[in-house]
C-alpha cells in the first residue's frame, strides 16, 4: 500500500488549514458586504464545461473514468457561467456570486507522468454588466479584500493590467504570417526566442519596444496612444485608471500598465489583471481576473447581456506568504492544565474556562501527573508554551 498522497496532492497541517480559514472567512464576509451571493459550482462537470468553449486545454483537466466525458474543475469560473445560464437564466441581471472551493490541475510531471495541482481559491462573478463600472467595482473589491486581510506594504504588491484587445491591435499592425508565436514570444517576455525569429529587424526592434512597454499607466498610454492613437479599449482604461490607481496607492499597491499580459487561460475576452507580490525570493501571483464576455456569449442561449468579469484569489499562496512573513511577537502561546488528583479534573475545567475567556489556547492533561520530571515530556507532546498547575 503506498503513504505518499497522489504526485502534486498535499496533506495540510493545522496551521495551514486554521489560515485557510481565517483568509476565507474575512473575505467571504467582504463579498456579503458588496451585495454577491454565494454559488457553490460543483467539482465534478462535464469536460465540455470545463474546457470553458475551447479556453481551457482539455489535457489540463483532471478526467475521471466515468460512462461520460467527466472531470474535476481547474477552475470555478466556467462552471458558474453555465449555471448562470441555465439555472440563474430567468434571474435579473446583474448577477454578483461569491465561491470558495478547490480546484484541481493537471500538469506534466518531469518524468511525463501527471502531477495533480490541487488549490483552494475564493473569488466573485459579476455577471450581466457591459458597462466600465463593472471593471471599476471588481478592481476596487480586490483592492478592499488585500485591506481586509491584512496585505499591506511589506509584502510588495503590484498590480498588473492589460487588455486582450490591446495585444490583438499590436499583432495585427505587424502584419507577419507567424502571429501565434509572436503572441507566445510577447507574453512569455521571450526575448531569447525573439532574436531568433526570422523577420523584418525593424519589426524585430518594433516587438522589443513593445515588450518593454510596461510601468505607469500614463506614461504607457501616451506610448499606445501616439502609436495606434484614441479607441474605445485605451479611452477605458484611461478612465479606469483615473478612479483605481489613487485607491491602490493609497493602500500601498503599484500599479502597472502591461499591453502585453497574458494568461495560463485563454478564458478573458477585454480586460485582465494580476496581482503579484514580490516579498519573497520569487515574484508570486495571488489574484487574477478579467472579463470573459466571450465566454458568456457561448453559453448563453439568448445573447443578451452576454457580459461577465471576476477574479479568483489563491488563498494557497496567500496563506505561505502570510505565514512566512508572521511577526515575531505574535502570541503563541499555549497553556497545558495539569493536575496530580484525579478528583481535581472539575478545577481543571473552570481553569481551562478562564483562559479561554482571555482568548488562550488551553488544553487538559487527561491523566494525573506522578512526576514534576514528567512536565517537559508533556509540554513537547501536546505542543504548548507553559503549564498551569492546579494543585
Amino acid at each position: 500500500m503506498t503513504l505518499q498522497p497522489a504526485s502534486g496532492a498535499r496533506d495540510l497541517n493545522p496551521q495551514q488549514v486554521k489560515k485557510n480559514h481565517q483568509i476565507a472567512s474575512k473575505l467571504s464576509s467582504l463579498y456579503q458586504l458588496w451585495g454577491y451571493e454565494r454559488i457553490s459550482p460543483p467539482h465534478i462537470e462535464r469536460i465540455d464545461t470545463l474546457i470553458a468553449a475551447g479556453g481551457i486545454s482539455s489535457n489540463e483537466i483532471l478526467k475521471i473514468v466515468s460512462d461520460e466525458p467527466l472531470g474535476l474543475r481547474p477552475e470555478m469560473t466556467a462552471s458558474i457561467v453555465r449555471a448562470a445560464s441555465t439555472r440563474f437564466k430567468e434571474y435579473e441581471r446583474p448577477l454578483r456570486f461569491w465561491s470558495t472551493g478547490t480546484s484541481f490541475k493537471c500538469n506534466q510531471g518531469i518524468d511525463g507522468g501527471i502531477d495533480i495541482e490541487e488549490s483552494f481559491q475564493s473569488g466573485v462573478e459579476l455577471i450581466g454588466t457591459k458597462a466600465i463600472d463593472a471593471e471599476i467595482e471588481l478592481m476596487s473589491l480586490l483592492i478592499e479584500a488585500l485591506k481586509i486581510i491584512e496585505i499591506d506594504q511589506k509584502y510588495k504588491t503590484t498590480l498588473l493590467i492589460g487588455n486582450t484587445y490591446i495585444m490583438e491591435l499590436i499583432l495585427n499592425s505587424l502584419n507577419i504570417a507567424n502571429i501565434n508565436e509572436i503572441k507566445e514570444i510577447l507574453t512569455d517576455l521571450d526575448y531569447i526566442s525573439l532574436n531568433k525569429l526570422k523577420i523584418d529587424e525593424e519589426k524585430r526592434k518594433f516587438i522589443k519596444e513593445i515588450m518593454n512597454m510596461r510601468g505607469d499607466p500614463e506614461k504607457i498610454l501616451a506610448q499606445l496612444k501616439s502609436i495606434y492613437g484614441s479607441n474605445n479599449y485605451i479611452n477605458n482604461l484611461d478612465e479606469l485608471f483615473t478612479i483605481i490607481k489613487p485607491l491602490a496607492n493609497e493602500k500601498g499597491i503599484e500599479i502597472q500598465l502591461d499591453p502585453t499580459l497574458g494568461t495560463k487561460y485563454k478564458l478573458y475576452s477585454g480586460l485582465t489583471f494580476s496581482l503579484i507580490s514580490s516579498s519573497s525570493s520569487a515574484p508570486i501571483v495571488i489574484a487574477k481576473g478579467g472579463r470573459y464576455d466571450d465566454l458568456v456569449k457561448k453559453f448563453s442561449s439568448d445573447k443578451e447581456n452576454c457580459y461577465g468579469i471576476g477574479f479568483s484569489i489563491s488563498i494557497d499562496k496567500l496563506r505561505e506568504l502570510m505565514l512566512s512573513n508572521e511577526e515575531i511577537h505574535k502570541n503563541n502561546e499555549k497553556v497545558l492544565i495539569a493536575y496530580k488528583q484525579n478528583n481535581n479534573f472539575k478545577k481543571a475545567l473552570n481553569l481551562q474556562k478562564y483562559w479561554h475567556s482571555k482568548g488562550i489556547i488551553s488544553i487538559i492533561s487527561h491523566e494525573p501527573i506522578k512526576k514534576n520530571e514528567e512536565t517537559d515530556q508533556l509540554l513537547k507532546s501536546n505542543r504548548c508554551t507553559k503549564i498551569e498547575w492546579i494543585d
